[in-house]
């Protein structure tokens, strides 16, 4: 830290006689003396303030507290001297709006990121800090990307990122740059989490920070999520062809009355719907319905058929449907899974194991 002086001229002022030539005219002078780090044009903070008052006429220094109560009974020349004060606190007053807005920002992040904690959504991307959970790590891994790859009742999937990140703004840059774009970037296994196990990491700061990418158009007919204008997933086909599929009018009608939370009955309804798109044999229908099943939409779990619709699914080959079953194996005791696999291969299914 240094020090150093600032004179800001006040002007003249014939309030005080000068004891030695009688001359009725000085010159008024604010000394500041302010604090500085680094910044050398860029005062911190005054230290010190103090006023001099001197004869135009024989230089001599007048500086008694009588004096300066009468030069500053003036009151726009008291007024002038605090505005012109302000300025050397220019530098506390930036640092403390840089502070300001940047945990302002981070407040903001930070409630947003809550938000989607208590509401997960497939596609949201987890921001993992490695060092609240673990004290051996390697110098430059400290950080991981995670993405939700499915919600299945109360259970929801991550698949981790292949990369770790020396710092966080890595981590950002690597998510600007297209690293989540390639097609070898989240592992193939899949981690289990229970929204309170979520919630308890957020807390513990393991998951820092999670971002909501929006389904953007880049295209006629492909579209690719993005966060902060730059994609993180590969592009996809935004519409398909239209072709008529047993069950897939129902099944989309379903999903549609789910997202109207403005129909009081919307649950009522998409469940009628979903049912008879999944008693015509549409896999995505027989899958949605069982996710019903399992959030308890008609009044409690009912894990036996959610567990039969999903096979339903499965037989027909449909992956999303054989991942949640499962997850939801894994849940039950008397569930044999190698049984499941079993019964895909008889029935000669196409599926893979992640």
């Amino acid at each position: 830290m240094d020090y150093r002086e600032s004179t800001i001229s006040l002007g003249t002022t014939d309030k005080i006689l000068c004891p030695c030539c009688g001359s009725q005219e000085h010159r008024v002078n604010s000394v500041i003396t302010y604090a500085f780090y680094f910044f050398e044009y860029l005062p911190i903070f005054p230290v010190k303030r103090d006023t001099r008052v001197q004869c135009l006429q024989c230089q001599h220094l007048a500086n008694s507290a009588a004096d300066r109560k009468l030069i500053f009974s003036d009151l726009g020349l008291a007024l002038f001297n605090k505005l012109r004060l302000l300025s050397t606190f220019t530098g506390s007053i930036l640092i403390i709006l840089l502070l300001s807005y940047y945990f302002s920002e981070e407040q903001q992040k930070n409630r947003q990121s809550q938000a989607y904690i208590e509401a997960p959504k497939v596609n949201d991307f987890y921001y993992l800090d490695y060092r609240k959970v673990s004290g051996d790590l390697r110098p430059h891994n400290k950080y991981r990307l995670a993405k939700i790859v499915d919600i299945t009742g109360g259970t929801v999937s991550l698949t981790y990122g292949n990369f770790f990140y020396p710092m966080k703004k890595s981590l950002s840059n690597g998510l600007r740059f297209g690293h989540s774009t390639n097609f070898d970037y989240f592992e193939q296994k899949r981690h289990n989490f229970s929204y309170a196990e979520l919630d308890k990491l957020f807390e513990q700061g393991f998951i820092y920070r999670v971002v909501r990418p929006e389904f953007n158009m880049i295209g006629r007919n492909t579209a690719v999520y993005m966060i902060d204008g730059n994609p993180v997933t590969s592009s996809t086909v935004a519409k398909e062809e239209w072709r008529y599929i047993p069950g897939k009018r129902q099944n989309t009608q379903g999903m549609a009355f789910l997202k109207a939370s403005y129909i009081n009955d919307r649950f009522e309804q998409a469940f009628v719907l979903l049912k008879q798109s999944a008693e015509l044999g549409y896999a995505p229908g027989q899958t949605n319905l069982a996710e019903l099943y399992l959030t308890g939409i008609e009044g409690s779990r009912d894990i036996e058929s959610a567990a039969h619709w999903l096979f339903q699914a499965a037989l027909q080959g449909y992956q999303p449907a054989i991942e949640k079953y499962r997850v939801i194996c894994q849940m039950e005791e008397m569930c044999q899974i190698e049984d499941f696999y079993r019964a895909l291969n008889d029935a000669g299914s196409s599926f893979k194991i992640n």
